[in-house]
């Protein structure tokens, strides 16, 4: 079994991950980093990226999750929209990110979408003025875009960006390689050995066979489904219960009159009002026919000859911490009795909106409980402490898992936030 040596093991590339690894080879720290997935260099935001970056699973009560395994990890193929931190990080646990969210607000020039990128959005703006006229705001949304890369007839961040439009955390692993770090790819972390109760490396799996690294400190970033398995194999077993995934629910439709929101892009507006229950907003046409064949609802194939009339929203739930991750990856997972509450409330209101902006009502497909931000498996409080530790010294935990239950919301600009302050503060 081959050997290597560094000071800190970095594993995951996401948001959480690539930051730490800047910051630390910023300095001039000895690190390695490990990815799971491969550098997918192919044409990004083609369907074949989309494939091959996907990772999906599926509860066996039918929620559905899907993360990026790849360089940048989810960032490769999330929207791009930016949510300051849900207050319970500073008022339940005292961790305030206020200083490095307005730093990697100014750095990454985060900021709502020009007006002029949906001025034509026919389907969208009706959407709009419906919600408007029914007492609710759908608000342009701050993104990690970059408007004069961008073409916003596109639609094709959640296949990711070809165009180099969209922030990914790959600019800041890259990065970290340009400042000295060692990245690894294609090395899947088993488990963190331990001596005398300290983490002292890692046990790899690599297509060339098995690998130990060993290092003064271990930083597991492989997210709200990785770290967890990785955990528990390394006898952390308080790891991965409290699981969360922020499911959406995915509406699509057929406008009677004039098109839909077809060649607009996704999630450009939303709802806010109801966060810590569920937020909601526009979806492009085509990214609303793919969610309901995601969710196999094989009859609503025929709507495709309808493409341009199809209109989208979603409703993304804050979804109770009830379910778990094994030691395998095997998601348990279920909607409680508030979920389905809060998801049938939400639902209603955009299916009210849809038909206000002249979606046919008997056309109106749902495609329930499709996550997108596993978390809570590693939660502050219950497997870590605020030091980010856990009770094996020199094992750390910096993603989403570390949340004590969802926020709703997109989470890349508290995870770049967190991986700065843990950095500079912790590490």
């Amino acid at each position: 079994m081959k050997g290597l040596k560094t000071g800190t093991v970095v594993v995951g590339t996401g948001p959480g991950g690539s930051t730490v690894a800047r910051e630390l080879a910023g300095r001039g720290e000895d690190v390695i980093i490990l990815e799971k997935g491969r550098d997918h260099q192919f044409p990004i935001g083609s369907i074949m990226a989309y494939a091959t970056m996907y990772d999906i699973k599926r509860s066996k009560d039918g929620i559905l999750v899907r993360r990026g395994i790849t360089t940048g990890g989810s960032t490769m193929l999330y929207s791009g929209n930016a949510y300051d931190p849900p207050a319970f990080l500073k008022d339940e646990i005292g961790l305030d990110l206020s200083k490095e969210v307005e730093e990697t607000k100014t750095q990454l020039d985060i900021k709502p979408i020009p007006e002029y990128f949906f001025k034509d959005y026919t389907g969208t703006i009706k959407l709009v003025e419906a919600a408007d006229s029914l007492g609710h705001q759908l608000e342009p949304q701050k993104r990690f875009i970059d408007p004069d890369k961008c073409d916003p007839t596109c639609d094709r961040c959640l296949f990711g960006c070809k165009r180099g439009a969209k922030w990914t955390a790959r600019e800041f692993m890259h990065d970290a390689v340009n400042a000295g770090a060692t990245l690894y790819t294609r090395h899947s972390v088993e488990e963190v050995l331990v001596s005398g109760g300290s983490a002292e490396g890692v046990r790899v799996s690599t297509p060339e066979g098995a690998k130990k690294i060993m290092a003064d400190r271990v930083i597991l970033s492989a997210g709200g489904i990785g770290t967890p398995m990785i955990l528990q194999k390394s006898g952390v077993t308080d790891a991965g219960s409290h699981f969360f995934t922020d499911p959406m629910s995915v509406m699509a439709g057929v406008m009677g009159n004039g098109e839909g929101t077809f060649h607009e892009m996704t999630y450009t507006f939303a709802d806010e009002s109801n966060v810590g229950e569920f937020v909601l907003g526009n979806v492009g046409a085509v990214n609303a026919f793919i969610a309901q064949v995601a969710v196999k609802n094989i009859p609503y194939l025929r709507k495709a000859l309808q493409m341009k009339k199809l209109t989208g929203m979603f409703v993304k739930l804050c979804d109770e911490p009830s379910g778990r991750i094994d030691a395998s990856g095997k998601m348990h997972k279920a909607f409680t009795e508030t979920d389905e509450k809060r998801m049938a409330k939400g639902v209603d209101i955009a299916k009210q909106i849809m038909i206000k902006a002249g979606v046919e009502p008997g056309s109106i497909a749902v495609a329930k409980g499709i996550g997108g931000h596993p978390g809570g498996t590693a939660a502050i409080g219950r497997v870590i402490g605020n030091d980010l530790q856990t009770r094996i010294k020199n094992l750390y935990v910096c993603d989403n898992s570390i949340m004590p239950h969802s926020g709703g919301i997109p989470p890349v600009l508290t995870l770049i936030s967190l991986a700065k302050y843990a950095a500079r503060n912790i590490f």
